[in-house]
């Protein structure tokens, strides 16, 4: 293979090697582009990103044509990879995080391109679902934007997805990843006539699901991400005179619109001083904004400087109890999302939760399970109902299906399906192969399904008929017997009774016989 050239960096420091041994480092692996971001560490162990890095490959082109990468296409990646290599032993980093995102997740060989990329390199890439590519935005964006007290949609538009987020008081509470990236829009409509006409009837079948994420409470404003949002604040603060190039108003988006569209690529690149991959796609990026603005009826959008690449360095760098705290609050805010949405009695969800984390706790010597099945059970607990806005018969197999359906950030595709059938299992039928969505778990997941839909069964039955007679249960693990010992108001006897109906089930999860002491 040919050795690339040396290629310039684009940093805000000389680029001799760093004498710090704390250097990390991360690559994005996106469609209309490769970047590879340099940080130190500063005195509390937040990265400060010291160089930034781009390679101007477009995976998107055949990956959204195609739908396989060509070899041509396969050498350009690896020699821009071959240069990270370079760039990475020079200045003695470490510690490094790659990912990949839609044009890897959807070419037929990406998985090709990952293991040719680690034999040349060393340099193992994670391709990452549209979820957790917006929970690491998320992140970056929480650090340049305050957002407490605010209702915001983040929009980060790459070449082959757009990832739209709705945040509460910051977190994020909803993600949803639509096609409708800018190298995907090129590719699919750059031969027709009227380019601006054609992507909005493209839209047209995106339209529904976008009103149907963002729902009829307004946002605040909203906030950009990706390479594309960075250059169109500056653009507009350098053609219409905005106030700054971090927000633009929807009228001067709209102006700054019309004004490229006027243009052809080259004149983009002569005039405005683009780059050829950033003069083709700036156009179909600011039209997706404009969309989402006037879908969501905002009137600004702030431009942070926040990108994947930052959120990746963050996450490097968070200790495992921040990042248990974030995963817990982000599932938490989109919990009560649904609740809201399907109109739960939270009052009765609260109750649950505080006797099924009981169990839990009480019952840890015996199910050897960690504090993220904790808070699967515990999500579980305030969900399992959310069914009942479709149909009370069958409603935790309609609340199964909502979540699976439901864009959630946080969650592993297995701790998803996890949920899904802790929820599903919370009644009726029990546990069966003959059940798709058991079936295709593993042996330990399904083990973990009897033991918290077990607890969850058991939570439900301690407050039968929503009496909110038990205040505390008390568990007894011996070597044949699970004992419990209420303690409430007035005599619980549905409530007793209601526990013996689940004890088969407890006995089947767990092993032990179920008794209720006096």
């Amino acid at each position: 293979m040919k050795r690339p050239q040396p290629l310039s960096v684009e940093s805000s420091t000389k680029t001799e090697a760093f004498v710090d041994d704390a250097l990390i480092a991360a690559i994005d692996v996106g469609s209309n582009a490769m970047r590879l971001g340099i940080a130190a560490l500063d005195e509390k162990g937040s990265p400060k990103m010291v160089m930034r890095h781009r390679e101007a490959v477009r995976l998107g082109h055949d990956a959204f044509t195609a739908g396989v990468f060509g070899e041509p296409t396969m050498q350009e990646a690896l020699r821009a990879f071959e240069h990270f290599r370079r760039l990475l032993d020079h200045h003695h980093v470490h510690r490094l995080r790659a990912v990949a995102t839609s044009a890897v997740r959807e070419a037929a060989n990406g998985r090709e391109l990952v293991a040719r990329i680690k034999e040349h390199t060393g340099i193992q890439i994670d391709t990452i679902s549209g979820e957790e590519e917006a929970r690491l935005i998320h992140s970056s964006v929480a650090r340049n934007i305050d957002l407490r007290d605010r209702f915001v949609l983040c929009i980060d538009i790459g070449g082959g997805s757009v990832e739209v987020t709705l945040c509460d008081d910051g977190e994020a509470i909803s993600s949803q990843s639509f096609k409708i990236g800018t190298v995907r829009l090129l590719e699919l409509l750059r031969h027709g006539d009227d380019f601006p006409r054609l992507l909005q009837e493209y839209l047209d079948g995106t339209r529904k699901k976008l009103r149907e994420q963002i729902g009829s409470r307004k946002p605040d404003f909203c906030i950009g991400t990706g390479g594309n949002a960075s250059a169109i604040g500056e653009l507009a603060h350098s053609l219409l005179h905005t106030e700054s190039a971090q927000s633009i108003r929807r009228r001067d988006l709209k102006h700054l619109i019309q004004r490229l569209s006027s243009m052809d690529v080259a004149t983009r690149i002569r005039k405005l001083g683009l780059r050829p991959d950033r003069a083709d796609v700036i156009l179909p990026a600011a039209m997706v904004f404009l969309e989402l603005m006037m879908l969501s009826r905002t009137t600004w959008l702030h431009l942070p400087e926040a990108s994947l690449l930052d959120g990746l360095l963050l996450d490097m760098t968070a200790s495992p109890e921040y990042r248990l705290r974030s995963r817990r609050r982000t599932l938490l805010a989109w919990a009560r999302s649904l609740k809201a949405k399907y109109h739960v009695d939270q009052h009765y969800a609260e109750t649950i939760v505080r006797l099924a984390l009981s169990l839990f706790d009480q019952l840890t010597p015996l199910h050897r399970m960690d504090h993220r099945d904790r808070l699967l059970l515990e999500v579980a607990a305030r969900v399992h109902e959310i069914g009942m806005y479709i149909r009370v018969g069958g409603h935790h197999r309609h609340a199964a299906y909502l979540i699976m359906a439901a864009p959630l950030l946080g969650l592993s595709d297995d701790e998803k399906r996890l949920l899904a059938q802790t929820v599903r299992y919370h009644r009726k039928a029990w546990p069966s192969h003959e059940h798709e969505g058991f079936r295709e778990l593993s042996p330990e997941q399904q083990r973990k399904v009897w033991v918290l839909s077990a607890m969850l069964r058991l939570a439900i039955a301690l407050n039968k008929e929503r009496r909110d007679r038990v205040q505390h249960v008390h568990v007894d693990i011996g070597p044949r017997h699970l004992s419990l010992k209420l303690e409430g108001h007035g005599d619980m006897l549905l409530e007793r009774w209601a526990v013996l109906r689940v004890r088969d089930y407890v006995r089947k999860a767990l092993g032990l016989k179920l008794r209720l002491e006096d």
